[in-house]
């Protein structure tokens, strides 16, 4: 008998701090001016901006996203998030049974699961509470439009932006938690141990002596057999949890050709409008006056022109972080591919 999947509305607004570990980005957002050619400017700034941190995010998701697959390659539960028709947000926590059929665990194997952690255990009530708070929020009259998001790679994903951002993000940080407290009670904690045990489920499939790592002259990722690069979507017979693994691997390497292809342009381009943003704060009485402010929106320009142009400052810091990141995810899979089977 399978647990349905629990998403009552009860709670407030959940003030959620970011886990230390969690390195997810949030979008840049710009504040409006109210001078439309500084509106238009910063629109247009923050795209290339946003394509970034989009990327960022790409490829650290797929990293947790491995470490949740080997976790569940050792038998671990998983958490799972749906939408029911309203936008309801009901989460799950599953796994693969003795014959790799999905199972929904009920309520009795859920208490027994938390019971094993007092971390595992908090992080499954802030993820429900927050849940809670962002269906009740969905129910509560409001003049404004709505939060409308999707499941994407087992997180929500703001498709249009609206009243309920605050509680997405919220729902969003905990379930890294979760799902990090989840992959820690199989004691996978970074990409490398993820890698080995995949190695370990592989050779029963095929020889894993000559697989290696490396990263080309682009910085993109490759994984070997020899001399040539492995085909991940073409090896057969693999478990149903080593193929969770091996599609997760397959998008990690996947984000790590787009950075590699995209984010070197996309760091010239924000670059370049960081340098023109660097002009805007001293125009700001001009062109105050051109859109006709008033005496007390002036000030307000000025504040939210700073803010942009600070905000966009962050573009180098961004791409640092991605190449940082793929340069880790490169250095722990060649380790994963070096452990000895069974050690």
């Amino acid at each position: 008998m399978g647990q349905v999947c629990s998403g009552s509305a009860v709670g407030k607004q959940v003030a959620v701090a970011r886990d230390p570990s969690d390195q997810e980005l949030d979008a840049v957002e710009m504040k409006e001016v109210k001078i439309p050619d500084f509106d238009s400017f910063f629109e247009r700034a923050a795209a290339p901006l946003n394509e970034l941190v989009e990327i960022h995010n790409g490829i650290y998701l797929s990293e947790e996203n491995l470490k949740a697959a080997a976790a569940a390659m050792q038998g671990e539960t998983q958490v799972r998030i749906t939408l029911t028709a309203s936008g309801r947000v009901q989460m799950c926590l599953w796994r693969f049974d003795d014959k790799e059929r999905e199972e929904i665990l009920t309520q009795e194997l859920v208490d027994e699961k938390l019971s094993a952690s007092v971390d595992l255990h908090d992080a499954y009530n802030h993820t429900q509470t927050a849940i809670d708070s962002l269906n009740q929020a969905l129910e509560q009259p409001t003049n404004t439009a709505p939060t409308n998001y999707i499941v994407k790679r087992g997180r929500l994903f703001i498709t249009t932006k609206g009243d309920q951002d605050l509680h997405v993000r919220d729902v969003n940080i905990t379930l890294f938690t979760l799902r990090k407290e989840l992959a820690l009670q199989a004691h996978i904690s970074s990409l490398s141990e993820a890698m080995a045990i995949f190695v370990k489920e592989l050779a029963k499939v095929e020889d894993p002596s000559s697989l290696s790592v490396i990263t080309d002259d682009s910085g993109a990722i490759k994984i070997m057999a020899g001399d040539h690069e492995l085909d991940l979507k073409k090896i057969e017979g693999l478990s149903q949890p080593a193929m969770q693994f091996r599609d997760a691997l397959v998008e990690l390497l996947e984000n790590v050709q787009t950075a590699a292809t995209s984010v070197p342009e996309l760091v010239e381009q924000t670059n370049a409008f960081v340098a023109e943003a660097q002009q805007f704060p001293g125009k700001v009485p001009e062109a105050a006056s051109s859109a006709e402010l008033g005496m007390m929106e002036i000030p307000k320009a000025a504040m939210a022109t700073s803010s942009n142009v600070q905000a966009l400052s962050t573009g180098p810091r961004i791409a640092s972080s991605t190449t940082t990141m793929i340069k880790y995810a490169a250095r722990e899979l060649h380790q994963g591919v070096a452990i000895p089977i069974g050690a």
